[in-house]
């Protein structure tokens, strides 16, 4: 397990990549803003719709969610039920935390090892889009991998943050930072 110096320094380094995630997720979504205002222009106002929009935000769309996911798990802003975690006492609002962030981490590592299968099977035979853009699809779907390896690392770090903790209310607080736990 990380020692202190080394985990703030693996904890350190994926919170810039979450960072820089998030900042290309939020760059993807005004992007998106911007095309869906030029496509509404284009089509209500002088009547010449332009067919790649849609599928140009639809790839920025998955790519901002894919990319900022990690950076949502960073700052505990996952959807959660906490109905009956709510209920729990320390010790069982920790194991929650613990198991949850395994559960995560199984998962992005299932969706990078299948998203870097998807993306090399798509170059590999040439696949293109169906829509106007016929854009390389390994381009798009490059996203789920990346975006997964960086939500797995996230969950690693978190998972780490919170068993090394003693107390059970600041292991929560060290998976999820933002988290208003008391």
């Amino acid at each position: 397990m990380p020692r202190g110096g080394t985990m703030k320094l693996l904890d350190r380094i994926v919170g810039a990549l979450a960072a820089l995630g998030v900042a290309l997720a939020a760059v993807g979504l005004i992007a998106s803003m911007f095309l869906i205002a030029y496509s509404v222009v284009m089509r209500y106002f002088l009547n010449q719709p332009v067919t790649w929009v849609d599928e140009l935000v639809g790839y920025l769309l998955v790519a901002s969610v894919m990319l900022a996911a990690a950076d949502a798990l960073r700052h505990g802003e996952h959807i959660a039920v906490d109905i009956l975690t709510e209920r729990l006492g320390g010790r069982g609002r920790r194991l929650v935390t613990l198991a949850g962030l395994v559960a995560v981490a199984l998962a992005a590592a299932l969706l990078t090892v299948e998203g870097w299968d998807m993306v090399a099977f798509s170059r590999m035979v040439g696949l293109l889009s169906n829509g106007k853009l016929a854009v390389p699809m390994w381009l798009p779907q490059l996203a789920v991998p990346v975006g997964a390896a960086l939500l797995g690392a996230a969950a690693v770090v978190a998972f780490l943050l919170a068993l090394t903790t003693r107390s059970p209310a600041a292991a929560v607080r060290a998976a999820h930072p933002r988290a208003g736990v008391e």
